[in-house]
């Protein structure tokens, strides 16, 4: 499934390490927007990580996921690259 996460954190330091978190599972498109293609298992994964990594009260966080269907349906203009599958698996 593919998963479009989107925040906004003020501090420093809280969001370096939600971007180095979600690295773990995707690919970055834009300063504040990943892209990641993951299962289920994974995806669970990312959100509890995701969660234990901000400030309930102060960061905002989009996770959106789209089926396949609904991938198809994305669109990319200018220079906007697909992000590739990751070539690795994390344990």
């Amino acid at each position: 499934m593919q998963y479009w996460i989107c925040y906004d954190i003020a501090d420093d330091r809280r969001r370096q390490r939600l971007s180095d978190v979600l690295l773990d599972f995707g690919t970055r498109v834009q300063e504040s927007v990943f892209q990641c293609l993951i299962g289920p298992q994974l995806a669970e994964e990312m959100l509890a990580r995701v969660k234990r990594t901000i400030d309930e009260n102060t960061d905002k966080v989009h996770v959106l996921a789209l089926c396949d269907a609904s991938g198809v349906r994305v669109a990319r203009y200018g220079i906007a690259d697909e992000a590739a599958d990751p070539e690795y698996l994390i344990l």
